[in-house]
């Protein structure tokens, strides 16, 4: 795991692990480096929200690893990918509890942030990286200084 999480606890980051398995499935057998920069990543982000939106992802999160254990049994980080991924679907698709909808939608944003925000993942998707020469970065480093 390397450094602590900011945002996430033990039980949160194996939550949304599961879900960013299923957003942006692994490579191969079992996620790697660019799965644990994911969480990493979307972690000192989700950290950056204002107290009431942690406090509501935090439920969010809890709500999403027990729920399946009406259906299916299990909780959601202990689900095949298939399973996982069919209750996401399930959540994304509910009418009644619009709640439901915008947590796995914003869950699943940070994912796509985590995954595709770090550099491991570059060469996966063949993207050469920012290009560091551009004016944003020069004022970014002006400012660090």
């Amino acid at each position: 795991m390397g450094e602590p999480y900011r945002f996430l606890d033990a039980g949160g980051a194996a939550t949304f692990r599961a879900l960013a398995a299923c957003v942006v499935p692994p490579q191969g057998e079992a996620p790697g480096a660019a799965h644990d920069a994911c969480v990493a990543l979307a972690d000192r982000s989700l950290s950056e929200r204002p107290e009431r939106d942690q406090r509501l992802l935090r439920i969010f999160l809890r709500a999403l690893e027990w729920l399946p254990l009406l259906r299916y049994g299990r909780r959601f980080s202990r689900l095949d990918l298939a399973r996982r991924t069919a209750f996401l679907t399930l959540l994304e698709r509910n009418r009644s509890v619009g709640k439901l909808r915008a947590g796995v939608f914003g869950l699943k944003t940070y994912a796509l942030l985590g995954y595709y925000g770090s550099d491991l993942s570059f060469a996966e998707i063949g993207y050469p990286g920012p290009r560091l020469d551009a004016p944003y970065y020069q004022l970014r480093r002006k400012g660090e200084a």
